[in-house]
C-alpha cells in the first residue's frame, strides 16, 4: 500500500510519536509511506532523521485553501491508497484530500477522548482506546466506522538490561542506592497532573538519601512547567526533606532508555486517551500506579497489571505509591504482568499490524460497493 500520513503539529507529544512509529513500522512491513505537514517541527525533523519522504504543507487553520490544494495534489500525484489524518486538523485535511468510497481512502486517528469533530469525511476512524470510541459514538459517528487500535511502542534493548546496566543508569541519573525512584514522563500541562504527584509524595516515607523520591521528566519551559518549578521551590523552602525528594529531569529524548533505572511509574493525569508513557512503563517492567481516566483502565487492571486510583486525588496517589514501596513482592508481580501485557497486546508491531488490517478491510468494503 501507499500511505500518506497527515499531521499538523510543531511540538512533541503522544500523537506525534504515534504517527512516527506508524510510518516507521509500515515502511518496515513493506509499504510506502509519506508524511504531509509542517516540516519545521519535531516530526518534520524526525522524518528527515529516519529517511521518511515528506512534503511541507503548512495547514494554517482548518480552512487553508492552498494547503488543502497541495495535499489533494500530493495524494493524487503520488497515487496514494490511503491518506491517514492524525488529530482534528489532520483528520479534516485527510477527509478532504481523500474519499469515503474510493481510493485514496481517507482514514483518521482520534487520539483524545475529547475528539468529536471534522472526521465525517473519513471512511474509517481509528480510536486509540475504547473510551475514545465511546465518545465518538455518543457524538453520532457510526459505530461500524470506528475501530479500536491501542497505542503501542517498540521494545528497547535497555528493557532487558542486567543489574549492572540498571546500576549504571541510576548512577548516570544520580539516583542514590537506597531510593525507591518513582518516575513520570509527559508534557508539563495541567491535564497531566504532575502537581498531584508532588502533593501525594508527602504521604510516602523518605529523606534525602532513602525512601520514595519523585522524578519528573518534561519540558520545564512551558507555562505549567514554570508553575511546577515554583511549587518545587516553595516545598523546598517550607519542607526541606520533602523538597529534596522531588527531582526535575527536564525534557529527555531518551525516556525509554532511562526508564529501567526507576522502581515504579506513576500516572496522575486528569484526562487521557491511552498514554504511550504507560505502555513504555509496562515494557520497562515498572509497576504502575495510574488514575482511572479515559482508556487507562483498559490496560491498567487494578491489582493485576497495576494499581488504579481516582482522578484528582493526591492522597490516593501517595498511598498507592507507598504501598508499592512497602510491598516489593506486589511491585514485582505487577511489573511482570505489565510486561506480559505489553508483549501480547501493546507492541508497536501489533499496533501497525492492526492498523494495516483496518486499511485493508476498509478498502475491501469500499471496493465491494
Amino acid at each position: 500500500m501507499r500511505i500518506v500520513h497527515v499531521l499538523h503539529s510543531h511540538g512533541y507529544g503522544g500523537a506525534e510519536n504515534h504517527a512516527l512509529m506508524m510510518m516507521i513500522g509500515q515502511r518496515a512491513a513493506g509499504h510506502e509511506v509519506h508524511f504531509a505537514g509542517p516540516l519545521d517541527s519535531w516530526i518534520g525533523r524526525a522524518c528527515a532523521e529516519h529517511g521518511i519522504a515528506a512534503t511541507h504543507i503548512g495547514m494554517h487553520g482548518l480552512y487553508d485553501v492552498v494547503s488543502h490544494f497541495k495535499l489533494a495534489r500530493l495524494v493524487r500525484q503520488w497515487r496514494a491508497d490511503i491518506v491517514h489524518g492524525h488529530l482534528i486538523r489532520g483528520a479534516m485535511y485527510a477527509g478532504r484530500a481523500g474519499h469515503r468510497h474510493r481510493k485514496p481512502l481517507a482514514v483518521c486517528t482520534a487520539h483524545a477522548t475529547t475528539a468529536k469533530t471534522h472526521m465525517q469525511r473519513c471512511a474509517q476512524i481509528i480510536a486509540v482506546s475504547g473510551a475514545v470510541r465511546d465518545n465518538l459514538a455518543r457524538a453520532g459517528y457510526d459505530a461500524a466506522r470506528i475501530s479500536v487500535v491501542h497505542n503501542g511502542v517498540p521494545d528497547s534493548p535497555f528493557n532487558h538490561a542486567d543489574a549492572a546496566g540498571r546500576a549504571a543508569l541510576r548512577a548516570e541519573l544520580g539516583i542514590p542506592d537506597g531510593v525507591f525512584a518513582v518516575v513520570n514522563a509527559g508534557r508539563f500541562i495541567h491535564d497531566k497532573g504532575q502537581d498531584l504527584l508532588m502533593l501525594g509524595l508527602g504521604r510516602t516515607p523518605g529523606d534525602a538519601a532513602s525512601g520514595v523520591h519523585l522524578y519528573l521528566i518534561g519540558d520545564p519551559d512551558t507555562e505549567f512547567g514554570a508553575i511546577l518549578r515554583q511549587r518545587v521551590q516553595i516545598v523546598r523552602d517550607i519542607d526541606v526533606p520533602l523538597g529534596n525528594r522531588i527531582h526535575l529531569l527536564g525534557y529527555r529524548k531518551d525516556v525509554q532508555r532511562i526508564l529501567p533505572a526507576f522502581d515504579a511509574y506513576a500516572l496522575a493525569s486528569r484526562r487521557e486517551a491511552l498514554p504511550l508513557s504507560l505502555v513504555e512503563a509496562f515494557a520497562a517492567r515498572l509497576p504502575v500506579v495510574a488514575t482511572t481516566v479515559g482508556g487507562v483502565p483498559e490496560i491498567v487492571l487494578h491489582e493485576q497489571t497495576g494499581l488504579q486510583v481516582p482522578s484528582d486525588d493526591a492522597n490516593a496517589l501517595g498511598d498507592a505509591i507507598a504501598r508499592l514501596h512497602a510491598d516489593p513482592a506486589l511491585a514485582s508481580t505487577l511489573a511482570q504482568a505489565g510486561r506480559r501485557q505489553f508483549e501480547q497486546h501493546l507492541t508497536a508491531d501489533h499496533m501497525v499490524e492492526q492498523t494495516l488490517a483496518v486499511y485493508a478491510q476498509a478498502l475491501q468494503r469500499e471496493a465491494a460497493r
